[in-house]
């Protein structure tokens, strides 16, 4: 299985245009850390993204950001 990490951009252009579904078909997962999920429920998002986002899709996995290893 391929796995893909995203960023804000890619997630809220593609359902902007209603095309988020070629993600399952290109990938078979899509992990967004914890800052990607609040910008995606963000006032500031599209109406489109936020109401994408009440019901997220199996193939999107939210993870935790890893706390950055100490000195």
């Amino acid at each position: 299985m391929i796995l893909l990490v995203a960023d804000t951009g890619p997630l809220h252009y593609l359902v902007e245009i209603g095309a988020e579904q070629v993600l399952p078909g290109l990938v078979g997962k899509v992990v967004v850390p914890m800052p990607v999920w609040r910008e995606l429920h963000d006032p500031r998002a599209s109406a489109a993204v936020r109401k994408w986002m009440l019901h997220p899709p199996v193939w999107l996995e939210v993870r935790e950001t890893p706390e950055p290893a100490g000195p």
